[in-house]
């Protein structure tokens, strides 16, 4: 079952008490967020950070009037090098505070993309080459939740209980994602992973990210490529 919670976002400037029969334009703006309480929040008004990794609760307080933007996520938000991207879900929000008060309600979005990969020659969908994937995004930026330039390399996982390996990766920014075959340490063949998504139409700006499956062909040289829409919704397992 979901579970939600209203968290206030504390104000920059100090407050000061506004009369009804008062000019209440400069008056600070009442804003609450509604948000699932596994998440973490946080806020900024201009380069002044007002939250930080803040997880739940109800705190009272007014921000100023003007934009407040709001990151709240779920997961890690880079990829350690020899490690595939965690299962990030997080949205980026710019708030109009110039009312008295205002609301938002955090909608997350699915900030990853699995990718299967199953060689078509094998009955299991695997290969007797060693396999890794590689790539120039390790994560993306915790503010503008834009692709972060670093080293990305990972080793697909077996599917358990199906056919072919798996690994996820981070929003894309550009086609240098890629698979390289070895043999005894030799790299015999590269697959431009990148260059086949894009093949697909597949939108690495998409608001949430889908996923995509890849049958590799490889004595024909050949790759088919199925793209997986993301339906959600995202539900939180929360332990208390």
């Amino acid at each position: 079952m979901r579970r939600k919670i209203i968290v206030g976002i504390l104000g920059l400037v100090a407050l000061v008490s506004c009369s009804v029969k008062e000019d209440r334009s400069d008056c600070p703006c009442w804003l609450t967020v509604e948000a699932p309480k596994a998440i973490s929040l946080n806020a900024w008004f201009g380069n002044y950070q007002i939250i930080d990794n803040h997880r739940g609760g109800f705190v009272d307080h007014t921000v100023p009037r003007g934009i407040v933007e709001i990151v709240a996520s779920y997961g890690k938000f880079a990829a350690e090098e020899g490690h595939q991207m965690d299962s990030l879900f997080a949205q980026r929000a710019l708030v109009n505070t110039d009312g008295e008060t205002t609301g938002h309600t955090v909608m997350l979005n699915k900030n990853f993309t699995t990718v299967e990969l199953d060689f078509k020659e094998e009955d299991d969908g695997r290969t007797g080459y060693d396999l890794l994937a590689i790539g120039t995004v390790s994560g993306v930026d915790e503010r503008t939740l834009e692709p972060v330039d670093g080293i990305f390399r990972y080793v697909p996982d077996p599917v358990e209980n199906g056919r072919g390996y798996a690994f996820r990766v981070p929003r894309q920014k550009d086609n240098s994602l890629a698979l390289t075959l070895s043999y005894h340490g030799n790299v015999v063949e590269t697959i431009d992973l990148g260059y086949l998504i894009a093949r697909s139409g597949f939108d690495w700006k998409s608001e949430n990210l889908g996923d995509v499956s890849i049958i590799c062909d490889l004595p024909a040289h050949t790759f088919t490529i199925t793209v997986k829409e993301w339906e959600g919704p995202v539900i939180f397992d929360i332990t208390i």
